[in-house]
């Protein structure tokens, strides 16, 4: 009788463990908005950023408070037509590092012919943090989150081979540069 309970059992867990997970889109997570597949050249992690060369210690000379101003920022493209935008920047002031934070997800449209990517946002995620202690960890109301921006895009690689895309909001202004990561 143990035998065949234990036979039974190893059975059920192959066959469970052999389930494929569905992969369809989350439409709760990233929304039912336009979308479209991301090209293989511009699918992944891109990354901006850049931090000031100002440090800031406290009263204190053993107490290093950080950059005077960091900043990143990050999308991730996903072949299914999703992407997840992350934000963090740092401002260090008056001895207190504040550090802002956000994730914001939805779908995205890329459009090869005029160069153009044009996000759809669903939700967004945001903290703060002093010295350390989160201030405010919440989701943003509706009214808060930037539903659709637009960038043009030029793809690139720089000297050391890695893959850049040059991206301008409204296809203006001068063009951040976000490298290909992992």
């Amino acid at each position: 009788m143990n035998k065949k309970c234990l036979i039974i059992l190893l059975v059920a867990t192959v066959m469970l463990g052999s389930c494929e997970k569905d992969k369809t889109i989350d439409k709760d997570e990233y929304g039912d908005t336009p979308r479209s597949e991301v090209p293989r050249a511009l699918g992944g992690n891109w990354m901006y950023g850049f931090f000031s060369m100002t440090e800031y210690w406290s009263q204190n000379p053993a107490d290093y408070i950080g950059n005077a101003f960091e900043m990143a920022i990050a999308f991730k493209f996903n072949a299914n037509g999703t992407f997840d935008q992350y934000f963090t920047s740092k401002t260090a002031t008056g001895g207190v590092a504040t550090y802002h934070q956000s994730l914001t997800k939805g779908t995205v449209v890329i459009n090869d012919a005029d160069a153009t990517i044009t996000t759809y946002a669903k939700s967004a995620h945001y903290k703060q943090t002093k010295n350390g202690i989160t201030t405010e960890d919440r989701d943003l109301s509706e009214n808060e989150i930037t539903k659709i921006t637009k960038y043009t895009y030029e793809l690139n690689t720089e000297s050391n081979g890695t893959k850049a895309i040059y991206l301008k909001l409204n296809g203006n202004g001068n063009a951040l540069k976000f490298l290909q990561k992992f």
